[in-house]
């Protein structure tokens, strides 16, 4: 491409914190009007979910978008898109509570057809070697945007009038809208069609590549266990496990926010150095985090419970970073966006039933039965996935 990798990259950084900061303010803020308007702590739980189970349901829809359109395309049109929705949404929320219900589902979608676009476009935009160090500066973006959204919505959300809501959230879209259009062009890639045949396309794709395969269900398996323990925790330590204020629920956003973009910048200048962890390091990794997250629900102290969620989220990140450059790097091209499409897929899936079960383990035996369950569950599953691929080597083997 002739525009150089930081101006594609401040760019992409650019579009990642405006329209996830949009998306997340208006998740919680629409939450918290449906738990006003119905006192429905189910009603204001359902909307915040909505956004987790589009990327289920609409799967195919999804792929459809992100094959057929350059992700230039997607992320200017989505974000105009998003700013429409948002006048629309908050111009009536006031008056009808089901636009708080349909205007998350809309923005749900928009906001998942953009992170298929935004891993299209690194995948297009950056050659294989800079992927590693694409995919954490860009996302550092997201890390401040889910902070600032969650924090400012957790400590002033009743301050807020749906006016202001809106100001913001469409202000958010523009500044993406924006910065997408300054965006270099990217045509789409030939790609399999959608419909029934997009999950036959994606299961020839992992069989005929099985280092896909392996990266494809790791990285499935490590959010899923990983972001479902955070789901479940980021409330539930401070306020039930800690017995403090509300306040401290952003306070351990905060330092949830930290930790993660700490982890992306170093992971950054390691991968630009050509440094990226192996084997070892990887079990290294997993061992300490799961010894952190089991950790801090054990402790009473806020400070070491805090300093070993700070622990935790460090290298659960480092690790997500490293699982999904491995995919995306061993993506073939025309085949970025299906593969994209069911990995997010997968991902939201498992991360639906392992927040669900966990939730209930934690409210019947505690959180720190619950950070057990999540570890035996990881390993478990990961020793799983070894298994298969020492499997289909031999098979590979024995059959030439």
């Amino acid at each position: 491409m002739n525009q150089t990798p930081f101006r594609v990259s401040v760019l992409l950084w650019i579009v990642n914190l405006s329209s996830i900061a949009a998306s997340v303010f208006s998740y919680v803020y629409l939450s918290y009007v449906a738990y006003q308007k119905t006192s429905s702590m189910l009603l204001s739980e359902a909307v915040l979910l909505a956004p987790m189970v589009i990327p289920v349901l609409l799967c195919l829809v999804i792929n459809a978008a992100a094959s057929r359109h350059s992700p230039k395309t997607i992320l200017v049109g989505f974000n105009l898109a998003g700013a429409l929705v948002a006048v629309a949404t908050y111009a009536l929320v006031d008056r009808f509570v089901a636009a708080a219900i349909v205007g998350t589902l809309v923005i749900g979608f928009l906001d998942a057809t953009q992170r298929i676009a935004r891993t299209v476009a690194i995948k297009r935009y950056f050659s294989t070697s800079d992927i590693r160090y694409a995919l954490p500066i860009t996302l550092t973006a997201q890390f401040i945007a889910g902070a600032i959204a969650g924090v400012v919505l957790s400590l002033y959300k009743s301050e807020i009038t749906s006016a202001m809501a809106g100001a913001v959230t469409i202000a958010a879209y523009s500044l993406a809208t924006l910065a997408a259009v300054l965006l270099p062009a990217a045509p789409a890639q030939p790609a399999p069609g959608v419909s029934a045949g997009a999950f036959r396309a994606l299961t020839k794709v992992l069989r005929t590549s099985p280092a896909l395969q392996r990266q494809f269900f790791a990285f499935v398996l490590l959010v899923s266990v990983y972001q479902g323990f955070f789901n479940v925790s980021r409330v539930t330590l401070p306020t039930s496990v800690l017995g403090l204020s509300q306040t401290y629920v952003g306070y351990l956003q905060i330092i949830s926010a930290t930790s993660a973009l700490v982890a992306a910048l170093l992971f950054a200048f390691a991968s630009r150095r050509g440094v990226t962890p192996g084997k070892a390091a990887m079990f290294a990794m997993n061992a300490i985090c799961l010894g952190a997250m089991v950790g801090s629900t054990a402790s009473r102290s806020v400070t070491v419970s805090y300093a070993l969620y700070f622990v935790y989220m460090f290298f659960w990140e480092v690790l997500f970073f490293k699982h999904q450059g491995d995919v995306v790097a061993a993506t073939p091209p025309e085949h970025i966006a299906l593969v994209a499409t069911f990995q997010y897929a997968s991902v939201y899936l498992g991360m639906i039933v392992t927040g669900l079960a966990g939730s209930w383990i934690a409210e019947e035996y505690g959180l720190f039965v619950a950070a057990l369950v999540f570890i035996v569950l990881y390993v478990a599953s990961m020793t799983w996935n070894a298994v298969r691929e020492i499997g289909a080597l031999s098979e590979s083997a024995y059959s030439r």
